[in-house]
């Protein structure tokens, strides 16, 4: 079998490719290492600020994807027999004098030369690249990452860190930390030719209540902004005397990128004790059609 730390495989889009991997392990890699990993599968990760981020998408790409051919030979096809030359009769000895009796038409025949060999038929050229297919398939390696640092306030010292990655046809759903500070936002990344949609968002009744026991506490709102509009606007909010539910759907938010949007469950008031809730959201990460018309 193959030694720890190499896979072997063949490549099942062509069976006349072998495939070997060196896998080094994800969290010694240096970043120059990681982006081109994550290009070797067709990732970009222009859009990424932190390593955790580069680290999670190379680790969902090596879970959940092929893994991309580092070296390979071709199966060499099978020469065309040649025809024999001469015949051993000729080749070796000279003729007998039984032989230069011979009729004329048998002697002029034995010194013809063989003919050549059969041409072989030509490789059938590959078939044209079409843009939009390659540009279909990056999309499909090319995830939807979701990332919130966790922080202790006031000291803002980070003691946690939530990090998600989602591709193309997969269920979206993240949990933001609530804050009263808009720079504990999680920030959400769609690359190019990938769409997100948020259908619902939702919190748990145990916790709210809790929260809500807390002197001057109103609720949470779920916020949003984007590159062309920093400012954090509230989209969905729950309230004590005002939301009759704990989850509300229908919110029909959808993104496609390349963009960059940032979401923040900011507790509304009562946060002076530290404690707060989580916001869920639930949704879906598909392909941008528009995009491959």
């Amino acid at each position: 079998g193959p030694s720890e730390g190499t896979d072997q495989f063949t490549d099942a889009t062509n069976p006349n490719l072998f495939i070997m991997s060196d896998l080094p392990d994800i969290s010694s890699m240096k970043l120059s290492e990681l982006k081109s990993e994550l290009k070797s599968y067709g990732i970009d990760s222009s859009t990424f600020a932190e390593k955790s981020e580069f680290t999670s998408a190379l680790q969902n790409a090596r879970n959940t994807m092929p893994r991309p051919s580092t070296t390979y030979r071709e199966v060499e096809q099978p020469k065309p027999e040649r025809e024999e030359k001469k015949s051993s009769s000729s080749s070796s000895r000279k003729p007998s004098s039984s032989s230069q009796r011979t009729s004329s038409s048998s002697s002029s025949s034995s010194r013809r030369p063989a003919p050549p060999p059969a041409p072989t038929a030509a490789a059938p050229a590959p078939p044209t690249t079409n843009p939009i297919n390659i540009k279909k398939l990056t999309a499909m390696r090319s995830p939807v990452t979701a990332f919130q640092q966790i922080k202790e306030h006031p000291s803002q010292n980070i003691i946690g860190e939530r990090n998600n990655s989602f591709l193309p046809g997969s269920p979206f759903s993240f949990s933001l930390h609530g804050s009263v500070q808009e720079s504990d936002s999680a920030i959400i990344r769609i690359p190019d030719g990938v769409c997100l949609k948020i259908n619902c968002a939702s919190v748990q009744r145990k916790a709210m209540d809790e929260y809500l026991k807390q002197k001057g506490s109103i609720g949470v709102s779920l916020r949003l902004s984007s590159e062309e509009n920093p400012e954090m606007l509230p989209i969905w909010t729950f309230a004590r005397d005002r939301s009759s539910g704990y989850t509300m759907s229908g919110l029909g938010l959808r993104v496609c990128g390349p963009r960059t949007v940032r979401l923040l469950a900011f507790m509304e008031m009562g946060y002076r004790s530290g404690q707060s809730v989580d916001v869920h959201l639930f949704g879906s990460v598909s392909l941008n059609k528009d995009a491959f018309d």
